[in-house]
């Protein structure tokens, strides 16, 4: 069992917080949302961050709170990518060590759609995760620009 993140609205948005619980009561997270739960929370976790496993993470989350330049639009790409594969290889590897059920492991994640904001400083970006009984569920990123 698995707890559910959701992405905090962008009026609700103070200091680091970017996921919230935001439910009165405990909700059971199983199949699919089980799955992006766990990707998410790979993708998102800055690598090097947890003391225990500091290979766990990506290069994602040290771009959150950073200053990158709009020149740098390609390379920002190249590191959204990377992640998305590194992300799905460590998930991968829990579903193997786990024995996750084919609604809860991945098949995989894809980069739909990048863009820029219409500030112009900041990005959007869609995944597109598919579990191995053949759902899909595409997930907005939140949006850099407001972080």
């Amino acid at each position: 069992m698995d707890i559910h993140y959701q992405p905090v609205p962008v009026a609700d948005v103070s200091g680091t917080k970017i996921f919230t619980f935001g439910f009165t009561s405990a909700l059971k997270v199983e199949g699919l949302q089980f799955l992006v739960n766990r990707w998410v929370r790979v993708f998102m976790t800055p690598r090097g961050s947890d003391p225990l496993e500091p290979e766990f993470g990506t290069d994602f989350g040290s771009l959150v709170g950073t200053n990158v330049p709009k020149s740098a639009k390609g390379s920002i790409i190249d590191i959204v990518a990377m992640a998305i594969d590194d992300a799905s290889e460590q998930v991968q590897a829990q579903d193997t060590k786990a024995g996750y059920n084919e609604s809860e492991s991945l098949d995989q994640a894809n980069l739909l759609r990048f863009s820029p904001t219409s500030s112009g400083d900041g990005f959007e970006a869609w995944v597109e995760i598919k579990n191995k009984a053949g759902e899909v569920l595409t997930t907005r990123l939140f949006d850099m620009a407001n972080r």
